[in-house]
């Protein structure tokens, strides 16, 4: 019986592998005045070991070369290209309203079965970047796959030793808070080792999940954070798969309010005061699970309970050693709970105990987070 039951999910497996591997690929790129990147960005599209079958480029309020040296390029692409332009009055032009127009306009041909994926155009994917998607989409029940975003090795020597590690620090800490909240309420579908990161630069999503959340959020900026917000309000399972890769400049001038760009020049100026919102104090981290425990429990029990929505609580970069020694109590203390309930029920530690040490190592390229409005 055990060995019948190994041949289905094997089959099973494979079959699942078979259909994602069949399913229409479509990249959506809103792009402005990208004349110096937009080339790099499709020649790494056309690097990859398994292609796109459509790229749309949103080309939005340009008035540099960018048309020009797309089509200088064009016929050297193995898959079809699509270019759109619009012109957006200032009072809408942003960079969250380009995205949602881009993704929207590839979803409304696309079949209904495809997997709709966006990055930037000051981007340059890993050649594996659609195989490491694809492989998450098997691996894992999950709906949407969220990659990290990385620096160029020649962009991350032109930023000073200490902003990179400051940023660190706050990875560090974020890391922290994951495995704390990967303790108190697994998540088998993106297990640790998983990356903190919710960027436009990397973003890969059924049709289905799309259109249930209704595309990407009408914001001007923080589109990709909104997005990944209003997937898990729909309780649509997200995979943050340290694998997926892309690599983007380390330019001052952006085109998105409150992105990497104007993060990284203004802290060139002066280092913010504050860490990225997205790394709250333990205590707020602790009441946002509970309190998400309970919507989803209610959820089974059919009550009429609001998702849970708390005001962001910001951590001054000065005390952040001392939040990051809190988090490391609290972690510390749920691992030995952990221990000591797994002695009468070792069966459920499976992708749930066996977590690193919350520290991460090496002068890894990333990107700095941008603060959101």
């Amino acid at each position: 019986m055990a060995h019948a039951r190994t041949e289905d999910t094997a089959s099973a497996s494979q079959g699942k592998e078979a259909l994602f591997w069949k399913k229409p690929r479509i990249v959506a790129i809103p792009v402005c005045n990208e004349e110096d990147h937009i080339v790099a960005c499709l020649l790494a599209l056309a690097a990859q070991t398994s292609l796109p079958d459509r790229v749309v480029l949103w080309i939005n309020n340009t008035t540099d070369e960018t048309c020009d040296r797309v089509l200088s390029v064009a016929h050297r692409l193995p898959f079809e290209l699509e270019t759109v332009t619009a012109c957006y009055p200032p009072a809408i032009a942003s960079a969250g309203q380009a995205r949602r127009d881009a993704m929207a306009h590839a979803a409304s041909t696309a079949s209904p079965d495809a997997i709709l994926l966006t990055t930037d155009a000051d981007s340059e994917v890993a050649s594996d970047w659609i195989d490491s998607i694809l492989a998450a989409f098997i691996r894992y029940p999950v709906e949407a796959v969220f990659g990290r975003v990385l620096l160029l090795p020649e962009e991350y020597r032109k930023i000073p030793l200490h902003l990179h590690e400051d940023e660190q620090s706050e990875r560090a800490y974020g890391a922290l808070l994951e495995q704390i909240g990967l303790l108190l309420s697994p998540e088998p579908h993106d297990p640790w080792p998983r990356h903190l990161e919710h960027s436009g630069a990397s973003i890969a999503v059924t049709h289905a999940a799309w259109r249930r959340v209704g595309g990407i959020p009408d914001v001007p900026s923080g589109e990709d954070r909104a997005f990944a917000r209003a997937l898990r309000q729909n309780g649509i399972a997200v995979r943050h798969a340290p694998q997926v890769q892309v690599y983007v400049s380390a330019r001052l001038q952006g085109r998105a309010r409150g992105g990497m760009a104007e993060t990284l020049a203004r802290r060139l100026i002066a280092q913010d005061e504050y860490i990225d919102d997205a790394f709250e104090p333990v205590s707020r981290r602790l009441l946002r699970i509970r309190r998400e425990l309970a919507y989803w429990q209610s959820q089974s029990s059919f009550l009429n309970i609001p998702y849970p929505e708390l005001p962001v609580v910001c951590i001054r970069r000065k005390e952040l050693a001392q939040h990051h020694e809190r988090a490391l109590r609290v972690l510390k203390r749920l691992r030995q709970m952990n221990r000591r309930s797994l002695e009468n029920f070792p069966i459920e530690t499976a992708g749930q105990y066996d977590i690193p040490p919350p520290v991460l190592t090496g002068p890894e390229p990333s990107v700095f987070h941008g603060r959101p409005g």
